[in-house]
């Protein structure tokens, strides 16, 4: 079964709720990961709430829990320019870039307290919609360490995801949430 049947599976059962979008998040945060082989706890996934102001993590899931969130348009937060863009972003530097770093330090993760040495991001759009946001890392104390440099090839197998996973995770996302 792929990626676009297990969601809409997800959303004939629970419809927009939290419990709906939790499983979700965690079939296309495993699909990314088995894809661009990383951490399940590699992957981010954020969305914005209705007003536009605000990116909430969906993914992974202490950061769903305990309601993590961070203004659209933050300055420094990687999500934010690829939001504003609508363009995807590969930076294999990542450690030597300003970026947010409290993702770095959440607890309760296989990755908990490593770097983010690389990432790979793209927005969440749906026709002229914007939904949110998909960040994936490799994490390490090295560069080296953390693994292989993104490619474009993993940014389009992204792409491919994100559109597939779209639609059904615009029908997911519970008002109540945002």
């Amino acid at each position: 079964m792929g990626i676009k049947d297990q969601l809409q599976a997800i959303q004939t059962a629970h419809g927009a709720s939290k419990e709906g979008l939790k499983q979700g998040a965690k079939v296309l945060a495993e699909a990314i990961a088995a894809r661009l082989h990383v951490k399940p706890d590699e992957v981010a996934i954020m969305v914005l709430n209705t007003s536009g102001q605000t990116l909430l993590f969906v993914w992974p899931p202490p950061l769903f829990e305990s309601g993590a969130a961070f203004p659209a348009t933050h300055k420094t937060a990687m999500a934010s320019t690829v939001l504003a863009s609508l363009k995807g972003k590969v930076d294999n530097k990542m450690s030597e870039s300003k970026h947010l770093k409290f993702y770095e330090l959440v607890k309760g993760l296989e990755t908990s307290k490593l770097p983010i040495q690389k990432m790979v991001a793209l927005p969440l759009y749906l026709g002229d919609k914007k939904l949110g946001v998909v960040e994936v890392s490799r994490k390490g104390m090295t560069p080296e360490e953390a693994g292989p440099n993104f490619t474009p090839e993993d940014a389009q197998a992204l792409v491919a995801l994100c559109k597939d996973a779209a639609p059904v995770l615009d029908q997911l996302l519970p008002d109540v949430l945002l």
